[in-house]
């Protein structure tokens, strides 16, 4: 039965009328969920405009305010409220201290001209990334992704480091951001890892000061962030479905290390946003981005539960034969040869 339904599943997703209406429904669902993602922001003009390039205003406010002497994770950005209220709302710093020193090198430039080429520098990232994992151009489109270089976050940077063939480049990418390590082993990208391990030893030496300072704050700033992202979109906040999305990534892991290196983070890092589900890219599965891209409402748990029902899909086909890669290639070897017909006689035979 289960094969009989996986039969039939195969034979819709490549059927001509899927791959005619397939990527116009995704392009006008994208679009859609991308709406609701960054919509609010238009609401009351021009009141919400504060929120475009938040976060690489904040990175770098964090970057000038360690050079000047202080506290990089009392760096913070205001914006105004939701619904319009009269009351600025502060977001602080959070990153490591190897956050800190990669946006050291940008402290020079007045803060709107690098918020402004920041911007066009995550765009620039975000399209990379869509070409090197051959998607169209469109896909920008994909909700998470879109919020993320609206609010110009080095996530999406971090993302197109890491699909990067440069080793140098990828070890970039953990002080982009930290838990870019997880993807890092399912690629195994070792030498970037040595390259990040060196890095941060070196970094921990020569400006330990910052270093025991990030361990001074880190209590209140972890609580900071789990209270101002209401837990994350992540399992991370629901003790109960954390454990099933353990258990799935640690399933997927069995199956693909790869993919679960990717849906890893997502899945089940604590206070999550919802740009990092970006991570589900580099899979190239548009039934898995047309599901993430319903996860933009934090309190259904759509992330988590997207990558769940993506694993127990992948488990299910496993199962039934349709994800074996030498059963697949040895039907189309068949395919093939049913194609050219019976092979024709040698000269002068029988």
């Amino acid at each position: 039965m289960t094969e009989r339904i996986g039969g039939v599943a195969i034979r819709i997703w490549r059927s001509p009328w899927t791959r005619r209406l397939g990527p116009a429904l995704l392009f006008a669902w994208f679009a859609y969920w991308t709406w609701q993602a960054i919509g609010d922001n238009f609401g009351q003009w021009p009141y919400h405009l504060d929120v475009v390039g938040t976060d690489g205003r904040l990175y770098y406010r964090a970057a000038q305010t360690w050079l000047a002497g202080g506290d990089p994770w009392t760096a913070y950005v205001t914006q105004n409220s939701f619904p319009l209220s009269g009351v600025w709302v502060h977001f602080l710093f959070t990153g490591p201290p190897p956050t800190v020193l990669v946006f050291v090198p940008f402290a020079w430039i007045p803060e709107p001209v690098f918020v402004i080429a920041w911007l066009g520098a995550t765009v620039a990232a975000a399209l990379y990334t869509l070409r090197r994992l051959h998607l169209p151009a469109w896909w920008i489109l994909f909700p998470p992704l879109a919020q993320g270089i609206f609010v110009a976050n080095p996530h999406v940077v971090c993302l197109a480091l890491l699909l990067s063939g440069s080793k140098w480049l990828q070890a970039l990418a953990v002080p982009m951001k930290a838990y870019a390590v997880i993807p890092m082993v399912g690629e195994r990208q070792w030498r970037a890892l040595v390259l990040v391990t060196v890095g941060v030893a070196v970094s921990v030496i020569l400006f330990w000061p910052l270093w025991t300072q990030y361990a001074a704050d880190y209590a209140s700033t972890q609580d900071w962030i789990v209270g101002a992202t209401h837990g994350g979109f992540s399992a991370a906040r629901d003790p109960r479905l954390l454990v099933l999305a353990l258990a799935a990534i640690g399933l997927l892991a069995l199956m693909d290390r790869r993919s679960a290196g990717w849906l890893a983070v997502p899945a089940v890092w604590p206070a999550t946003q919802y740009f990092y589900a970006t991570f589900a890219l580099p899979l190239r599965s548009p039934w898995l981005a047309a599901a993430l891209a319903v996860g933009v409402h934090r309190p259904q748990a759509g992330v988590p539960w997207a990558i769940i029902a993506y694993v127990l899909v992948r488990l299910i086909m496993r199962i039934s034969g349709y994800a074996d890669p030498r059963r697949r290639r040895l039907k189309r070897t068949a395919r093939a040869a049913d194609a050219l017909g019976p092979k024709p006689r040698a000269w002068g035979a029988e």
